[in-house]
């Protein structure tokens, strides 16, 4: 009776989060109800303070439930009750109710495409998004009240790339926030299939010794030869950039949140099947000091079109994927 649903979430569990902490935990009442939880352990209380990023994720999960859902001729609706996360709970903590019901419009989304999303961290190509593309993309988002801005401008994707560089190297020197991080790493590929969850670094493209050292020795970071030379080689990592792009609109509470999330959702998956991939810049966006350079720089009215996600977009080798918990780990007995 239960299939449905480990079909489904067999799909949506490849969803992104944030650090790759997937924190979904979801017990089956009947073949169309289910309870969506969250574990107060997989939370970050020090970068995403509000819970905001966590939530979208929820909101891209769901969205992936329903369109993993469709080749059966279903979707997956929500409903909440004052959704907010709390990392000081001891114990799984309800989130949504999700229910599954007949799915009366054509869904133009390839499930498949769940599973052919990545994030790549590679070198891209050197050639610019197709206009066509971008287009499309804003169409995506302005579905959904939000705005998908681009700039292809050699200045602009340079600058970008060197404050999201120089942002990593900023977090370094904030204790909470590199203790929270450093959490997340996995260093080598036996932790990463044990733990199924975090940031590999086989993944991040960075080497295992240098992120090791960046989280145990950050003081390294700070030397006046070694800092310029580790940027560098850094930035070389995103190297045939050619288009960045960021995403703004509201972003105030979760039903905002939630929304987001089902949009990125789409969204994502209408670059997968444009063969586009896109690697996040959340630091500048959680980072105050970054955050602030970028509105400036680009005039943002903060007030009423907060820009909430800042991505470099291209087309690179496959990139390897992180990995997942497995269905019975996110399935509640």
């Amino acid at each position: 009776m239960f299939d449905i649903w480990r079909e489904l979430i067999n799909y949506a569990r490849w969803s992104p989060s944030p650090h790759n902490v997937q924190p979904w935990k979801i017990k089956i009442i009947s073949k169309t109800e289910a309870d969506l939880y969250y574990d107060p352990s997989r939370l970050l209380p020090v970068e995403d303070y509000t819970g905001c990023f966590t939530i979208l994720g929820f909101g891209i999960f769901i969205e992936n439930l329903s369109i993993a859902a469709s080749k059966l001729g279903l979707k997956v609706n929500e409903s909440y009750d004052n959704v907010k996360l709390d990392e000081k709970k001891s114990s799984l903590t309800f989130f949504a109710k999700l229910k599954i019901k007949s799915l009366t419009n054509k869904e133009n989304l390839d499930r498949e495409l769940i599973l052919k999303r990545r994030t790549s961290r590679l070198p891209y190509n050197n050639k610019p998004i197709d206009p066509h593309i971008l287009k499309e993309l804003q169409k995506v988002a302005q579905q959904y009240g939000y705005h998908f801005d681009f700039s292809i401008d050699k200045q602009i994707v340079d600058w970008v790339l060197q404050l999201n560089c120089d942002t990593l190297f900023y977090d370094m020197t904030e204790n909470n926030t590199r203790e929270e991080v450093g959490s997340w790493i996995r260093y080598t590929k036996t932790e990463a299939f044990k733990k199924r969850d975090g940031l590999w670094t086989y993944c991040m493209n960075v080497p295992t010794l240098l992120m090791y050292l960046a989280f145990h020795m950050p003081w390294l970071f700070n030397l006046p030869i070694l800092t310029p030379l580790l940027k560098r080689k850094y930035l070389e990592t995103t190297n045939g950039t050619r288009t960045v792009a960021w995403l703004s609109g509201p972003f105030k509470n979760p039903a905002d949140w939630i929304k987001a999330g089902h949009m990125m959702a789409r969204l994502w998956l209408t670059m997968t099947n444009r063969e586009i991939y896109l690697h996040p810049f959340g630091s500048i966006i959680t980072n105050h000091k970054s955050h602030k350079r970028f509105v400036e720089k680009f005039k943002v009215d903060e007030v009423t079109n907060p820009i909430w996600l800042l991505v470099r977009l291209g087309q690179s080798d496959i990139p390897p994927r992180s990995v997942r918990l497995d269905v019975d780990e996110i399935v509640l007995i």
